[in-house]
Protein backbone atom coordinates (compact mmCIF):
# COMPACT_ATOMS: atom_id res chain seq x y z
CA UNK A 1 0.00 0.00 0.00
CA UNK A 2 1.36 3.40 -0.92
CA UNK A 3 1.98 6.04 1.75
CA UNK A 4 -0.80 8.17 0.23
CA UNK A 5 -3.33 5.33 0.49
CA UNK A 6 -2.24 4.66 4.08
CA UNK A 7 -2.70 8.33 4.94
CA UNK A 8 -6.13 8.41 3.28
CA UNK A 9 -7.22 5.32 5.20
CA UNK A 10 -5.98 6.79 8.48
CA UNK A 11 -7.86 10.04 7.85
CA UNK A 12 -10.98 8.11 6.89
CA UNK A 13 -10.79 6.11 10.10
CA UNK A 14 -10.58 9.28 12.17
CA UNK A 15 -13.56 10.73 10.33
CA UNK A 16 -15.50 7.50 10.82
CA UNK A 17 -14.81 7.52 14.53
CA UNK A 18 -16.07 11.09 14.85
CA UNK A 19 -19.12 10.29 12.71
CA UNK A 20 -20.01 7.18 14.68
CA UNK A 21 -19.84 9.08 17.95
CA UNK A 22 -22.24 11.69 16.60
CA UNK A 23 -24.67 9.56 14.60
CA UNK A 24 -26.51 6.61 16.06
CA UNK A 25 -30.06 5.69 15.12
CA UNK A 26 -31.75 2.82 16.97
CA UNK A 27 -34.27 2.56 14.13
CA UNK A 28 -31.58 1.05 11.89
CA UNK A 29 -30.44 -1.58 14.41
CA UNK A 30 -30.06 -5.13 13.11
CA UNK A 31 -29.82 -8.23 15.27
CA UNK A 32 -27.20 -10.70 14.07
CA UNK A 33 -28.26 -14.18 15.26
CA UNK A 34 -27.61 -13.66 18.95
CA UNK A 35 -24.81 -11.16 18.43
CA UNK A 36 -24.84 -7.55 19.61
CA UNK A 37 -26.97 -5.13 17.63
CA UNK A 38 -25.44 -3.26 14.75
CA UNK A 39 -26.72 -0.10 13.13
CA UNK A 40 -26.71 -0.57 9.35
CA UNK A 41 -27.07 3.17 8.64
CA UNK A 42 -24.03 3.98 10.75
CA UNK A 43 -22.21 1.02 9.19
CA UNK A 44 -22.97 2.41 5.74
CA UNK A 45 -21.30 5.70 6.67
CA UNK A 46 -18.34 3.85 8.13
CA UNK A 47 -18.04 1.72 4.99
CA UNK A 48 -18.16 4.78 2.72
CA UNK A 49 -15.44 6.52 4.70
CA UNK A 50 -13.06 3.67 5.46
CA UNK A 51 -13.83 0.74 3.17
CA UNK A 52 -15.14 2.48 0.06
CA UNK A 53 -11.74 3.68 -1.13
CA UNK A 54 -10.77 0.04 -1.76
CA UNK A 55 -14.06 -1.93 -1.93
CA UNK A 56 -17.28 -1.51 -3.90
CA UNK A 57 -20.60 -2.07 -2.15
CA UNK A 58 -22.52 -2.20 -5.43
CA UNK A 59 -20.52 -4.71 -7.45
CA UNK A 60 -18.22 -7.71 -7.17
CA UNK A 61 -15.62 -6.01 -9.34
CA UNK A 62 -12.17 -5.68 -7.81
CA UNK A 63 -10.88 -2.14 -7.29
CA UNK A 64 -7.94 -2.14 -4.88
CA UNK A 65 -9.80 -4.88 -2.97
CA UNK A 66 -12.68 -7.11 -4.04
CA UNK A 67 -16.19 -5.78 -4.48
CA UNK A 68 -18.43 -6.81 -1.59
CA UNK A 69 -21.87 -6.86 -3.18
CA UNK A 70 -23.72 -9.91 -1.86
CA UNK A 71 -20.93 -10.77 0.57
CA UNK A 72 -23.16 -12.56 3.08
CA UNK A 73 -25.15 -14.25 0.30
CA UNK A 74 -22.06 -16.10 -0.90
CA UNK A 75 -20.31 -19.09 0.59
CA UNK A 76 -16.73 -17.86 0.47
CA UNK A 77 -14.91 -14.62 1.16
CA UNK A 78 -13.45 -12.95 -1.91
CA UNK A 79 -9.65 -13.15 -2.09
CA UNK A 80 -9.23 -15.51 0.91
CA UNK A 81 -11.90 -18.12 0.03
CA UNK A 82 -12.66 -18.63 3.73
CA UNK A 83 -16.30 -19.40 4.61
CA UNK A 84 -18.47 -16.31 5.05
CA UNK A 85 -19.69 -15.73 8.62
CA UNK A 86 -19.89 -12.81 11.01
CA UNK A 87 -16.83 -14.10 12.89
CA UNK A 88 -14.77 -14.57 9.71
CA UNK A 89 -15.67 -11.13 8.35
CA UNK A 90 -14.81 -9.49 11.68
CA UNK A 91 -11.50 -11.36 11.77
CA UNK A 92 -10.76 -10.26 8.18
CA UNK A 93 -11.36 -6.63 9.14
CA UNK A 94 -9.30 -6.85 12.31
CA UNK A 95 -6.44 -9.10 11.14
CA UNK A 96 -6.39 -8.41 7.41
CA UNK A 97 -5.10 -10.96 4.94
CA UNK A 98 -5.37 -11.67 1.24
CA UNK A 99 -3.87 -8.25 0.50
CA UNK A 100 -6.04 -6.35 2.99
CA UNK A 101 -4.30 -4.48 5.80
CA UNK A 102 -5.23 -5.26 9.40
CA UNK A 103 -7.42 -2.69 11.08
CA UNK A 104 -6.91 -4.32 14.51
CA UNK A 105 -8.35 -2.21 17.29
CA UNK A 106 -9.04 0.82 15.06
CA UNK A 107 -12.74 -0.03 15.25
CA UNK A 108 -14.72 -0.27 18.47
CA UNK A 109 -16.87 -3.36 19.02
CA UNK A 110 -19.92 -1.25 18.18
CA UNK A 111 -18.36 0.03 14.95
CA UNK A 112 -17.61 -3.56 13.91
CA UNK A 113 -21.21 -4.54 14.64
CA UNK A 114 -22.43 -1.52 12.63
CA UNK A 115 -20.16 -2.38 9.73
CA UNK A 116 -21.26 -6.03 9.76
CA UNK A 117 -24.92 -4.95 9.89
CA UNK A 118 -24.35 -2.88 6.74
CA UNK A 119 -22.37 -5.59 4.95
CA UNK A 120 -25.26 -7.99 5.58
CA UNK A 121 -27.54 -5.64 3.59
CA UNK A 122 -25.39 -5.74 0.46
Amino acid sequence: MTPLKSLLLALALLGALATSLLATSPAAAVTQKGKANGNAATGRQLFAETCGPCHSATSKTTNVGPGLQGLFKGRKMPATNRPVSVAVVKAQIQKGGGGMPAFGSKYTAQQLDDLIAYLRTL
